[in-house]
């Protein structure tokens, strides 16, 4: 008989996630993993396989919480320039100065070059998309407040590339004022 889990699945990933963010996949040993989450490699392996599928669950699992956190403040605002300005200025402390500097996992997994590896790019992929969607319906349903020929699908797509832009940007630590000027752009594009 299996014995049960003595240990929280979402603590350990929270854990092992801070180590990947900070060293980068590549950098991060096993070793450095057990210390930071508590577990013992065996342990380890049962509950998230090796370490490739350990990372792919913890990119999934802070895909999900970034878009859950997307999803509500772009239900909240005014209106749709509200709530694009107001997820926006929700990432400066994210993307600038000290505290920023180590961008997003997401961003960094994909610029770093030392993950090379489908299911992960998969993963960002999906986030990417899943992320453009909710601005695409956010500025869909605020349609009235754009020209006639506002495209929402084009928009959003400027708006993704403008995030990806700030999150690998971050590591040269902007300051907020930097950030909140190019975040004022997206305002001319939504006008």
């Amino acid at each position: 008989m299996a014995r049960p889990r003595t240990f929280d699945p979402d603590e350990a990933l929270l854990a092992a996630r801070q180590v990947f963010w900070r060293k980068g996949y590549q950098s991060t040993s096993l070793d450095e993993i057990t210390e930071a989450t508590g577990l013992t490699k065996p342990s380890l392996y049962a509950a998230f396989g090796d370490k490739a599928s350990l990372f792919l669950k913890v990119l999934d699992h802070y895909h999900d919480q970034l878009l859950a956190r997307s999803a509500q403040i772009l239900s909240e605002g005014a209106n749709a320039r509200a709530a694009i300005e107001g997820w926006l200025t929700y990432l400066v402390p994210r993307c600038s100065g000290e505290k920023g500097r180590k961008g997003c996992l997401s961003v960094n997994t994909l610029t770093d070059g030392g993950v090379d590896d489908a299911a992960v790019r998969k993963s960002i992929a999906n986030f990417n998309a899943r992320l453009e969607s909710l601005i695409v319906k956010r500025l869909e349903a605020g349609r009235a407040e754009f020209s006639a020929d506002f495209d929402p699908a084009a928009a959003a797509r400027t708006i993704i590339a403008l995030y990806i832009g700030m999150m690998a940007m971050a590591k040269h630590k902007p300051s907020p004022e930097q950030v909140k000027l190019v975040i004022g752009q997206i305002g001319k594009l939504l006008s």
